[in-house]
């Protein structure tokens, strides 16, 4: 008897329902069996779409990092401001999500510190993100250099990767103290001290909620 005809809806049911378990319980205490139960998919069916869990958990980070870049490239296209205020609206509106959605952060991140090394196959997957948010950002910054907003001294690739690394840093203490409004004061910190240029003053934060 051959395999059940295998159903893009339940394949699209998983990886959404795989979203909001990994970034509530993570890689570890999220096993398959709630993940089958919650989507009601038998452990067999589940086969015709996935190899494995880490295969599904690969394939959830695709699906993760695609809907955060088209979302992306949506706002891009729209923006009519310079590169510093472009980024400053972007990840403002990161936070004021992720605080209305109760602070879980971002999935790949999470799934970055849990899982470390032990899984090449999402390894790799983490990278192909974290290249496709990066190839959007350097742009961004160049063009802020050009235009004398962000300093050129150091390259826009080395100033992305600080700017993705400080993030991720805030998106870890938000877990911890629970305090989305740290972020809002992390991006100021990065834009108007840290990327401004030698010789220029920083700018006083007027984003900031009283």
């Amino acid at each position: 008897m051959g395999r059940p005809r295998k159903s893009e809806h339940t394949r699209q049911k998983l990886l959404e329902k795989g979203v909001t378990l990994l970034s509530e319980h993570g890689y570890h205490g999220c096993g398959l069996k709630k993940i089958l139960d919650t989507v009601q998919v038998p452990k067999g069916s589940f086969y015709n779409y996935f190899e494995s869990k880490e295969a599904y958990v690969s394939e959830i980070i695709q699906f993760y990092s695609h809907g955060l870049i088209m979302r992306m490239d949506a706002y891009l296209e729209a923006s009519t401001g310079d590169p510093v205020t472009t980024i400053r609206n972007l990840y403002t509106t990161v936070a004021d999500e992720l605080e209305a959605h109760g602070r879980l952060g971002c999935l790949i991140g999470n799934l970055a510190a849990e899982l470390g090394t032990s899984s090449n196959l999402c390894r790799l997957t983490m990278q192909q993100s974290f290249e496709a948010w990066k190839n959007r950002i350097v742009p961004l910054i160049k063009a802020g250099q050009e235009g004398g907003q962000i300093r050129d001294d150091l390259s826009a690739e080395s100033l992305t990767d600080m700017f993705w690394s400080t993030w991720q840093g805030g998106l870890l203490r938000m877990k911890i103290y629970g305090d989305a409004e740290h972020l809002r004061d992390l991006l100021h910190v990065i834009l108007d001290v840290l990327f401004v240029p030698c010789g220029k003053e920083p700018q006083p934060d007027t984003t900031r909620k009283e």
